[in-house]
């Protein structure tokens, strides 16, 4: 039984079969989003950030990162508190928001390199800082003043943590040093967009539409860095190995 278990695993790793299961599983992701309570989520959400592991894990020419692995198993729990209770599950889901954030600090953190790291310091670079610390406080500033006072210092660890984490990935793609960083930006702006989202689909403002958009956004902000993490080339077009 495990000889055949560990065959059908490497027959679907090792073939296009995971692209399809990962295209079925987004879709029915947002079809049930958009048609059902979000609690029926819990059955189907967990199963597409498994699947994009799996994609990660179908590429041969890489070195595994333990890391990104490790940041899956914590969203997938932070997702299953997340939609079986928000507000009463709401530190543990902090808790656990922070710790996938540093987890994706730290597998960026090879992706800059320190010769470049002054150059970086560009207008660009001080524009996008600014937007980033404008949005994130105005939500920070809404949650404040709405949620208990013991809560509020897990809310402030979720915004310093999403803040360096859209610093490191501004700054990789600022650098225009690989080849994918658009990639990268894009699933940190998704990444972003979900998680202070998020908060007032949650605290304040219930919509199924934000519920769907979400989810998307959710979904394509792991699957993106993953793909990112796992392609990631330099301009010329020597590619980046994996240091964990």
């Amino acid at each position: 039984m495990s000889k055949i278990y560990h065959n059908t695993l490497k027959i679907i790793i090792n073939s296009k079969g995971i692209d399809i299961l990962f295209f079925i599983t987004f879709m029915v992701t947002v079809v049930v989003s958009l048609t059902m309570d979000q609690s029926r989520l819990l059955f189907i959400l967990p199963l597409v950030i498994i699947t994009i592991v799996l994609k990660y894990l179908s590429y041969n020419t890489i070195k595994i990162n333990k890391l990104f692995i490790l940041s899956a198993l914590l969203l997938i729990v932070s997702d299953i508190l997340s939609l079986q209770n928000f507000i009463n599950n709401f530190i543990w889901i902090a808790l656990l928001t922070s710790s996938y954030l540093i987890c994706l600090i730290v597998i960026l953190k090879k992706y800059l390199t320190k010769a470049k790291m002054k150059s970086l310091f560009s207008l660009s670079l001080v524009i996008a800082i600014l937007l980033v610390t404008y949005i994130i406080y105005a939500i920070l500033d809404l949650l404040i003043n709405n949620i208990s006072n013991h809560l509020i210092i897990y809310t402030v660890l979720v915004a310093l943590c999403l803040f360096v984490y859209a610093i490191t990935f501004a700054m990789v793609y600022i650098s225009d040093k690989y080849i994918n960083g658009p990639v990268l930006l894009a699933s940190g702006i998704f990444n972003i967009f979900q998680i202070t989202l998020s908060s007032i689909n949650e605290f304040f403002f219930y919509n199924r539409t934000f519920t769907v958009v979400i989810v998307i956004c959710h979904i394509l902000s792991v699957y993106l860095f993953m793909k990112f993490i796992a392609e990631a080339k330099v301009v010329d077009i020597i590619e980046i190995g994996d240091d964990l």
